[in-house]
């Protein structure tokens, strides 16, 4: 059966959009991809997970940025200055000459052309803000971590219940391919017979018009199954004209019935308390650093340099002196008052964390309704797949003896007819089921925090 049902998904998925005709040479380029491997190619290749790692790239090199804040500032500079008119300077009279008592000299003191080039340092040597600074950057490269595991997880979760829709579609195709065949085999028998005077030409047109709208749901179910594979692969970062079969047989088993258990519920396993529990820790630090603006910082600097003055720009003058110049000096900056700013930040700071806790109230309350929403969808889904298998098991007797009746001329082609569709409907509803099971159970790893659990 398996193998008929591959042969045909092949056969489909070689055929180009929309139902154009089938190139040969492209069948032997699919991959049959279980839903292992399409959740590794998807976190390799995903766009969303290459943009959350280049957030992770970027909350690091913050990190450094503030890191080498506190290491020492070494730059060079270089001043030239041509005085149009050297400033007047006033002096007590006589400084230099005689003059009058009691009156004012103005003199020019220096002279037109300076030029000045030199060396400087400082140091940080401390500060409350550039601590706490550090502490946050480093706290938010672990936000950005757990961010991108958490985009991982939707990724995941994404991929997974698109690969076994995508399942389930192919499952409703192996059925419709199923019933097809046969009402072509009956078709082919009536025809024979209507020629013969056997049977009735009303009895071949119903087979024509049951197999003609079997033909139709295929058309349709065809486009379906090409576009939840195009999304599949938009999730997987794969080429749109890369061909991909699945795995079809994965949905028809019982996947994780045997082994899956139902683990409890643990707050802190789910990546979105832990990002607001970072945001919490953030918004700590963001409260302290606007505290710590009133305390006092110390620098520590030096200088070196070499000045030359003319009075004329000859500095390039093989004899021309320099005159070297060097300091070395501690800056104290101790705050008195900035007008209310650090405490309005302060208690800005503490507003946020107010909404934040309650945001991490509302997120644990979303949590545990997720959580019993989907174990009751999973049980309720096991349940009712008993009795679809139950259901199944039933209408495939049914068929069979009627099959048989109709052969030996003691059942009508009507009640065959009605066989084979409450067949099919029941197989239908066997095989959406069995999906449904596997869907409930993806929902409660997502929910505990264990959707990683697929890749095991």
């Amino acid at each position: 059966m398996y193998k008929v049902l591959i042969i045909g998904y092949i056969i489909l998925i070689s055929l180009p959009a929309l139902g154009q005709e089938l190139d040969p040479s492209s069948a032997s380029n699919l991959q049959t991809i279980t839903l292992k491997e399409t959740l590794k190619i998807g976190l390799k290749n995903n766009r969303d997970i290459k943009k959350a790692l280049l957030d992770e790239t970027a909350a690091k090199y913050q990190r450094e940025e503030i890191r080498g804040s506190g290491l020492p500032q070494l730059k060079a500079y270089g001043n030239y200055n041509n005085f149009l008119q050297v400033f007047p300077q006033a002096v007590p009279s006589g400084l230099f000459g005689p003059s009058e008592p009691g009156g004012v000299d103005v003199i020019a003191l220096g002279v037109p052309h300076s030029l000045q080039a030199g060396v400087q340092v400082n140091q940080l040597l401390f500060s409350s803000s550039y601590l706490i600074a550090l502490k946050a950057a480093k706290t938010s490269e672990e936000f950005y971590k757990v961010l991108s595991s958490k985009t991982e997880e939707e990724v995941i979760y994404e991929i997974a219940v698109n690969y076994l829709g995508s399942i389930q579609l192919e499952l409703q195709k192996e059925n419709l391919l199923a019933n097809i065949d046969q009402l072509q085999g009956l078709k082919t028998i009536l025809e024979a017979q209507v020629a013969n005077d056997m049977v009735r030409k009303i009895d071949l047109n119903r087979v024509r018009v049951n197999l003609s709208t079997l033909e139709s749901e295929l058309e349709n179910l065809e486009i379906g199954i090409f576009q939840s594979l195009s999304y599949l692969k938009l999730l997987m970062g794969m080429p749109m004209g890369d061909d991909i079969s699945l795995d079809v047989a994965q949905g028809e088993t019982d996947m994780y019935f045997g082994s899956f258990q139902i683990s409890a519920l643990d707050i802190q396993d789910r990546t979105d308390i832990q990002l607001l529990d970072i945001q919490k820790t953030l918004l700590n630090q963001e409260f302290r650093n606007a505290r710590a603006a009133k305390h006092p910082s110390l620098i520590a600097f030096g200088d070196i340099n070499r000045n030359a003055f003319s009075t004329s720009f000859d500095f390039l003058n093989q004899g021309k002196v320099w005159y070297q110049g060097s300091l070395i000096g501690l800056k104290l900056e101790v705050p008195i008052f900035d007008g209310f700013v650090s405490k309005s930040k302060a208690a800005q700071s503490k507003v946020r964390s107010r909404q934040l806790e309650e945001d991490r109230r509302l997120a644990e309350d979303a949590a545990s309704m997720e959580y019993s929403n989907a174990s009751k969808k999973y049980f309720n889904s096991l349940k009712t797949l008993r009795a679809t298998e139950d259901n199944l098991s039933l209408s495939n007797e049914i068929l069979s003896e009627t099959k048989m009746l109709y052969k030996e001329n003691l059942s009508p082609l009507t009640d065959l007819l009605e066989a084979e569709s409450v067949q099919r409907s029941a197989q239908a509803n066997y095989n959406n089921q069995l999906i449904q099971v596997q869907l409930g159970q993806v929902e409660i790893l997502k929910a505990t925090g264990k959707i990683r659990n697929l890749l095991l």
